[in-house]
């Protein structure tokens, strides 16, 4: 080879090299990139059961229809996504319709990702190809007919879904509010939880972040509202919540938003949690007349465990202890005996206490019986310790000590609590009207059949 062409060729080679080497680069790139993103998309949370398998699914998502399972989103190409094509991958996130052209039920909140750019989904993809693949079948929902029949989704659709990006801001709000947006609407989807339901379980937009039930947990109102809402925090509380779940004198995160906090929000960016907070500061308020204060602006300092020093029967077993006895044998060694908790809020106080002086009782019946964990924290639940005549007796002591004291929480409401919360009506509704549907196609069916014959 002459000199010339062997010149060549090893410039050609460094050239390939180097393409190689910033393709990997991209690639690597892409991937992290898809990590924040299906980070700050919690989907972990919903397609994880077992910890020791990540995204593999089996994660029970219970619904007004029954319960349905989080699929197996590791790159197993047996009960995996891994092949599936980057059309089938947006296709899903973007229109809800899986691979074989099945409509995805919307537990699985495609209505948020659809706003997501395409850019973003497949990042999230790549990510999630480059995880261990994990041969696990996802189970089948238990779903009553019609509910499982998928083609009802379409109908669904029609009223509740409507495919795109987020529409252009022509009130020139500014970056943050344009990112907070995308996070709460889209990527984060925070609307999923935080907006209350309509007939046909939709999102109801003319109450955005109002705050909706789930499986007998509260989503509290988070739009800014000075009494219903958070319009009373400060941006730094606000802030605070969104990284620890923690703010002294408002609030402690249980339940799913305190998974939320772990799995999600405080591994966003400092700017993305600035975006957050400049979003839902300019969300229109959403105010319930029945509030006459905000839910923190409860409590007084308890002083019953002095009298109750060296009374008997102070124990968790003791059916007949009222609610000061509950409340010293089961909560005070850690909350205090006076209510106030610790120093930091690793045990959080009981007053100015958001769960306690919420006019709905959900999340304080809820936290009693399942407990609360929440990074480092945690509080042991006592459903099995305590009966529900037990549970509304201390519930009702926690309320009228620290918080809301026009509130009362009855056995049978413990009860509902335990099994989720109260029951949807929605699907003996839908039934109902699914049943009335059949008999006006019978009907009509048959009176043009008698006009036929009388023809």
């Amino acid at each position: 080879m002459s000199a010339p062409a062997a010149l060549r060729a090893a410039l050609l080679a460094a050239a390939l090299l180097g393409a190689g080497h910033a393709a990997a680069e991209t690639a690597k790139e892409q991937i992290q990139r898809g990590r924040y993103l299906a980070t700050a998309a919690d989907c972990i949370a919903c397609h994880t059961v077992d910890q020791r398998k990540p995204f593999a699914g089996g994660y029970p998502i219970a619904t007004p229809f029954g319960t349905i399972y989080g699929p197996n989103i590791t790159p197993d190409k047996a009960t995996g996504i891994g092949a599936w094509s980057d059309e089938e991958f947006v296709r899903a996130l973007h229109e809800g319709v899986g691979r074989r052209g099945e409509h995805l039920y919307p537990a699985f909140p495609y209505s948020s990702f659809t706003k997501m750019p395409r850019e973003d989904v497949l990042a999230i993809k790549a990510y999630l190809f480059s995880l261990p693949a994990i041969s696990q079948k996802t189970l089948d929902n238990p779903l009553s007919f019609p509910f499982n029949q998928r083609a009802i989704l379409a109908g669904w659709k029609l009223f509740n879904f409507t495919p795109g990006p987020l529409p252009a801001d022509s009130g020139g709000r500014g970056a943050d509010w344009k990112r907070g947006q995308y996070l709460a609407e889209g990527l984060a989807h925070c609307q999923e939880c935080h907006t209350p339901r309509t007939l046909t379980m939709g999102l109801d937009k003319k109450l955005a972040y109002g705050g909706a039930m789930l499986g007998g947990w509260q989503a509290y109102n988070i739009t800014p509202d000075a009494l219903s809402g958070v319009g009373s925090w400060s941006d730094v509380e606000l802030t605070q919540y969104l990284r620890s779940g923690v703010v002294e004198g408002k609030a402690s995160a249980a339940g799913g938003m305190a998974e939320v906090i772990d799995n999600s929000l405080r591994h966003l960016s400092a700017d993305d949690v600035r975006a957050l907070v400049v979003y839902l500061r300019g969300v229109a308020p959403v105010h319930d007349s029945r509030d006459a204060k905000a839910r923190h602006a409860f409590g007084a300092v308890a002083g019953d465990d002095t009298l109750l020093r060296g009374a008997a029967g102070v124990s968790a077993g003791n059916v007949a202890s009222g609610g000061a006895e509950l409340f010293s044998g089961n909560c005070a060694s850690c909350h205090s005996a006076a209510g106030s908790g610790s120093v930091g809020g690793y045990y959080p106080s009981l007053l100015h206490n958001s769960a306690v002086g919420a006019r709905d009782p959900n999340n304080l019946v809820m936290s009693i019986l399942h407990g609360v964990t929440r990074g480092e924290t945690f509080m042991p639940g006592f459903a099995e310790h305590l009966d529900d005549a037990q549970i509304a007796t201390l519930s009702n002591y926690l309320l009228k000590q620290f918080g809301n004291g026009e509130v009362t929480v009855t056995a049978d409401f413990v009860a509902e609590q335990r099994r989720g919360g109260p029951a949807s009506p929605l699907p003996k509704l839908m039934l109902g009207g699914a049943v009335l549907a059949l008999l006006l196609v019978l009907t009509l069916f048959l009176r043009r059949r008698r006009g036929r014959k009388k023809g």
